[in-house]
C-alpha cells in the first residue's frame, strides 16, 4: 500500500464571500416579492412573464454558486510518488506533480486577489497556477520546464516536513544513481584500458616470436 506522508482537505471558509452571494440572493428575492404581491398581475401577460423568467434564472444562478461554494473542496495528497491535487466539483480528476518534475520548492505567503485574482484554480502567466480556498500560506513549486505552481495549505508544517522528505530521498536516489552511473564509466574506461595493454603486449609478443624465427 502506498504511503501517505501528507493529507489534506480544505473548504471555502471566508465570511466575505458567503456574505456577498447571500446579499445577492436577498436583493434578487424580496424586490421580486415585493413586486409581485404590490399590484395585480396578468398571469398571461407578457410582463408577468419575462419577470418570472428574468427572476428565476438570477435566483437559480446564484443558488447554483453557493451549492458549487459549499461542495467544493481542496485535497492535497503528498507519496514518494508525488503531489496529487484534486479539486472537486469543478476538477475531479486528480492532477498529479512527480518529484522529477520539482527543481525546488518553498512554503511562502501569498495574496490570492493581487497575485491571482482570488481564489480557486487560477492562472497567471506572472505568477504561475495556483489551487488555494482559504488563507494565505501555500506550497510554491518551481518545476524544472519553468513553469510555477501554487498550493494553498492550512498545515505548512506538517506540509514542508514531507515535502522535506520526498526531496531529500530523492535527492539520495539521484546522488546514488549518478555515482553508479559514474562508478561503471570509471570501471569501462579501465577495462578498455587493460584490453588495449593486453592487445599491445600480443602484438610484442608475435613480434619478438617473428624475430626469433627468422635468425634462426
Amino acid at each position: 500500500m502506498e504511503k501517505i506522508l501528507f493529507k489534506e482537505e480544505q473548504r471555502f471558509n471566508q465570511w466575505r464571500l458567503w456574505l456577498i452571494l447571500g446579499s445577492a440572493l436577498l436583493a434578487i428575492v424580496i424586490p421580486l416579492a415585493n413586486e409581485l404581491s404590490g399590484q395585480s398581475w396578468d398571469f398571461s401577460s407578457k410582463d408577468f412573464s419575462h419577470l418570472i423568467l428574468y427572476g428565476s434564472v438570477t435566483v437559480l444562478f446564484i443558488i447554483s454558486a453557493l451549492i458549487i461554494v459549499i461542495l467544493s473542496r481542496l485535497k492535497t495528497k503528498i507519496t514518494y510518488k508525488g503531489i496529487f491535487i484534486t479539486f472537486p466539483p469543478l476538477k475531479r480528476k486528480s492532477y498529479k506533480i512527480t518529484i522529477q518534475e520539482i527543481e525546488r520548492f518553498e512554503i511562502r505567503k501569498y495574496r490570492a486577489k493581487r497575485e491571482y485574482g482570488g481564489y480557486g484554480f487560477r492562472s497567471r502567466r506572472r505568477s504561475g497556477q495556483a489551487y488555494t480556498i482559504s488563507g494565505n500560506t501555500g506550497l510554491q513549486l518551481y518545476l524544472k520546464n519553468g513553469k510555477k505552481l501554487l498550493i494553498g495549505t492550512q498545515k505548512k508544517q506538517a506540509m514542508e516536513f514531507a515535502m522535506h522528505k520526498i526531496m531529500g530521498e530523492n535527492k539520495k536516489y539521484l546522488i546514488g544513481k549518478r555515482n553508479s552511473q559514474q562508478q561503471e564509466g570509471w570501471l569501462g574506461k579501465k577495462t578498455k584500458k587493460i584490453l588495449i595493454i593486453l592487445a599491445i603486449e600480443i602484438v610484442i609478443a608475435i613480434l619478438i616470436f617473428g624475430i626469433i624465427q627468422i635468425l634462426k
